[in-house]
């Protein structure tokens, strides 16, 4: 070997040892750095086409990955994210209406309510027991508000979180497709070093890969494409920006736009995986789930009180009854009544001022309203307000109004005819609304339950005046009531309370909604299962949450096995170069003695 092959081959081994500490060094500064790629310099002996070795020679940098690992971490990093946004939602709930053995919980509101029920039957002349009574209506009432307030607003809240993540995706993909270029570029260019660069590209798409579950591939000039799991391209090239406009409201009517892509094609039916899933699961399914079971709920409490509180009356009775069921043309709906109905009016006392009995037959609501007024005379009045609702009042501001359906102590069958086909329905004033206890604005037995637990309400005048609440009700006998003589309701007449407080215990059959099988129990039952259920799926997400915490922490081990930094071998390694640095630098140096040498005997 000649001095000059000699002398370039120790260069080249100072250029690339000096090379290799620096990526030693660089891989030491970066080994707490997330995502980090370890890197490692390839190199290989550089020749003279056979007449003597030349050194070495630098063929790249090369980033150590493990691709199935980094895949596996990807995919299961959607499945995780899905997991922990319904696990947050679950919690959410959780601590929204508590446990099913909480004293606070909604199934033991409905219980302290039925209890009120009771004692009040025991003692209906007791204020104190009708004050107790229609203040836990109203907790039960505004405790069901809250709830459904609160549901809304997680409902909202959801929609939102959509538009705010697919505004982080869309900056990701954006960045996707830039660094795709840089690397692209920089990969031309022998030696370099665009590690740096890949690991951010790396970082992005498993940020990408947490919000939805997309599929990649690399393509041979180290661009990745990413798409969905339908294969609609997310990046090629350039990336594709989706869109979603939120709808800021949370009601179970609300109206939501698809996720799509800007050239406006939906990929929501893609979307299987990740917190994108999670959100629209909370939004769609899980929130107005509980939504639904919670008006279901409302609507049975209002419809089982205001079937027993409307045969009865108050003591003093009401002046005047408003109904809750208002009429779009009371000219022409009409309602087929199936027996006669009692009208009557009654002192503060409880005497019979007057009454007459209304016949079995077929009337528009305004001729009903006519016949009733005729029929009270000078004591009373029947009158339809502008919006359709029946209004009967007694004349004497002192007295009040009561009513009961002469059908041997049943019911009287009503049928409405309003357009949209005859509905049936029990009691006369059980179907007007004109003495419910519980009262849900803008809907009545019939309608839809939706929206009901936010609407539940006790009627305002019994708030004002609970002596109002019915505690008895009138004799259905054939013979009307004598006047002066006969009392309507009696002062310890406690039977209504005690109807409403059987009815409440008794078993209701509820139709399966929002996932919640069909049942047969009491109401405060049907209200703890709401809660089980719930608790229930709480739990669950809360395990699934922790095997997949454990299953990617496992895949995520792999990975930094791989491609992470082991101080302590970047150290030999830096003590290996270093030695190697030396010898080439002694080369160096002796060859530079050698040509001295040579150049002495010359002289």
């Amino acid at each position: 070997m000649s001095i000059t092959n000699a002398l370039n081959a120790a260069v080249s081994g100072l250029a690339l040892n000096q090379r290799g500490m620096e990526i030693a060094s660089h891989n030491i500064a970066n080994a707490q750095t997330e995502g980090y790629s370890r890197r490692i310099l390839q190199s290989e002996t550089a020749d003279a086409g056979g007449v003597g070795a030349r050194g070495v020679r630098m063929i790249g940098i090369e980033r150590v990955t493990d691709t199935f690992a980094t895949q596996q971490v990807r995919t299961e990093s959607a499945t995780l994210g899905r997991s922990q946004v319904r696990d947050a939602y679950f919690t959410l709930t959780q601590d929204l209406f508590g446990d099913i053995s909480s004293d606070s919980s909604i199934g033991q509101r409905l219980a302290d309510l039925t209890s009120r029920m009771e004692e009040l039957a025991v003692d209906p002349e007791s204020a104190t027991a009708a004050n107790s009574f229609i203040n836990d209506a109203v907790t039960f009432a505004t405790e069901l508000n809250s709830i459904s307030q609160e549901l809304f607003a997680l409902r909202r809240e959801a929609d939102l979180s959509i538009e705010r993540t697919i505004s982080e995706i869309n900056v990701d993909l954006e960045l996707v497709s830039d660094l795709n270029g840089k690397i692209a570029t920089r990969a031309l260019t022998p030696g370099a070093d665009i590690g740096d660069l890949e690991d951010m590209r790396d970082q992005a798409l498993q940020r990408i890969g947490e919000k939805i579950n997309i599929k990649t591939f690399t393509r041979s000039n180290g661009e990745v494409v990413a798409y969905t799991g339908d294969a609609r391209a997310l990046v090629d090239g350039a990336a594709v920006q989706l869109t979603y406009t939120p709808s800021g409201a949370g009601s179970l009517d609300a109206a939501y736009d698809d996720i799509a892509r800007s050239d406006g094609v939906s990929i929501q039916s893609d979307i299987r995986d990740g917190e994108l899933k999670g959100l629209l699961e909370a939004r769609d399914s899980i929130l107005p789930n509980l939504l639904r079971q919670f008006d279901v709920l409302a609507a049975n409490a209002r419809d089982m009180a205001n079937a027993v509180h409307n045969r009865g009356m108050g003591l003093p009775a009401a002046q005047t009854l408003t109904g809750s069921r208002a009429f779009a043309d009371p000219a022409t709906d009409s309602v087929t009544i199936g027996s006669d109905v009692r009208f009557a009016i009654a002192d503060a006392s409880g005497l019979a001022v007057a009454s007459f009995d209304l016949p079995a037959d077929v009337y528009t609501i305004s001729d009903l309203a006519t016949a009733i007024d005729a029929g009270l005379g000078v004591h009373g009045s029947a009158t339809i307000t502008g919006d359709g609702r029946l209004v009967i009042s007694a004349s004497n501001a002192a007295n009040g109004v009561g009513m009961v359906d002469l059908n041997g102590g049943a019911d009287a069958a009503i049928t409405l005819n309003a357009g949209a086909g005859p509905q049936s329905f029990e009691g006369f004033s059980n179907f007007f609304g004109l003495n419910d206890l519980f009262v849900t604005a803008g809907a009545v037995q019939g309608d839809s339950d939706a929206g009901a637990a936010s609407a539940l309400k006790v009627r305002q005048d019994l708030v004002s005046n609970p002596s109002r609440v019915s505690r008895g009700g009138m004799s259905a006998t054939a013979d009307a009531p004598v006047v002066g003589t006969d009392r309507l309701v009696a002062i310890g007449d406690g039977g209504l309370m005690q109807e409403m407080a059987a009815a409440f215990s008794a078993d209701r059959n509820i139709d399966a909604v929002g996932g919640l099988p069909p049942v047969n129990k009491p109401l405060h039952e049907y209200a703890a299962e709401i809660v089980g259920l719930n608790s229930q799926q709480a739990a669950d997400e809360a395990e699934r949450l922790a095997f997949e915490e454990a299953l990617i922490e496992q895949f995520q081990t792999r990975l930094t096995d791989t491609a992470g930094v082991n101080l302590d071998e970047e150290l030999a390694n830096i003590l290996v170069l270093q030695n190697a640095f030396s010898a080439s630098a002694r080369v160096v140096t002796t060859a530079d003695e050698m040509m001295e040498i040579l150049i002495g005997l010359k002289r």
